[in-house]
């Protein structure tokens, strides 16, 4: 999809480049699936087509980033994918109904609420994506301390992002997080 950007002494990878190929594009693979299912929800509900299309742009970049094997791409797909299933799974039960939805499905053979059960697709994949990008973090060969600060600043862009999505496009959705902010 991106193709893979070479150059001298900046290599991040800390083994072959064929298994290092491997793991970023599953990160990759995960993020765009993801991305998927974001327009797939975007297409059901007109409603949260501008917020889903914003929503995608993190996970464009990190899938960017991981095939090009770049730390901040790799803590930009873990801080998204966390963040996600953090709402999603803690902050609502989005992703509990979803599951609820293929249990449904494999006692029935049927979904009532397609719009739900793609929840539990959503959160495998990003939760995916957290694996992968770690995986694909941890085999660097240049790691620091202070990457724990860019990972601090790529968790607190992506919360700051995201918040600010849904203040412009979606506000109902602000109050998931009014508890957090003693509300």
């Amino acid at each position: 999809m991106f193709p893979r950007m070479t150059t001298v002494g900046h290599s991040n990878a800390g083994d072959s480049p064929k298994r290092g190929n491997k793991i970023d594009t599953l990160a990759a693979v995960c993020a765009t699936a993801f991305i998927v299912i974001l327009g797939i929800a975007a297409y059901w509900d007109r409603t949260i087509r501008v917020l889903h299309v914003f929503e995608s742009l993190p996970y464009v970049v990190a899938a960017a980033l991981c095939l090009r094997q770049r730390k901040f791409g790799y803590m930009l797909g873990a801080a998204a994918g966390a963040f996600w299933l953090w709402t999603a799974g803690t902050l609502t039960t989005f992703v509990r109904n979803g599951f609820e939805r293929v249990s449904m499905l494999l006692r029935t053979g049927h979904v009532d609420r397609p719009d739900i059960f793609i929840a539990a697709p959503a959160a495998l994949v990003t939760g995916g994506l957290v694996v992968f990008s770690l995986w694909g973090y941890f085999r660097l060969r240049n790691k620091a301390w202070s990457d724990l600060g860019l990972f601090a600043a790529a968790m607190a862009l992506v919360a700051g992002f995201f918040v600010a999505i849904f203040a412009a496009f979606a506000p109902q959705y602000l109050g998931m997080f009014r508890h957090i902010a003693g509300n």
